[in-house]
């Protein structure tokens, strides 16, 4: 699995909350969330252009694990 791609950050994303399951202290999904965005900020071997990619992809991994999780409104 590529570093940076939706697939990677939903699967982090998902692993968390397996982990919090057997945790003594869980890790919220907003946590895991800022702590790939300050990551992705302060990488220096990327240019502005991927990190705007990679922050795309997390926020896209961080809303479809949410509506997996929590459920999603339809609109009608």
């Amino acid at each position: 699995m590529t570093v940076g791609t939706k697939n990677y950050y939903v699967e982090s994303f998902k692993h968390t909350l397996m982990t919090n399951s057997i945790a003594n202290e869980s890790t919220s999904l907003q946590t895991i969330f800022k702590y790939y965005e300050e990551e992705i900020s302060n990488t220096l071997n990327l240019n502005e252009q991927e990190k705007e990619l990679y922050k795309r992809n997390l926020q896209k991994a961080f809303e479809q694990t949410k509506d997996e999780v929590f459920g999603k409104i339809e609109e009608e």
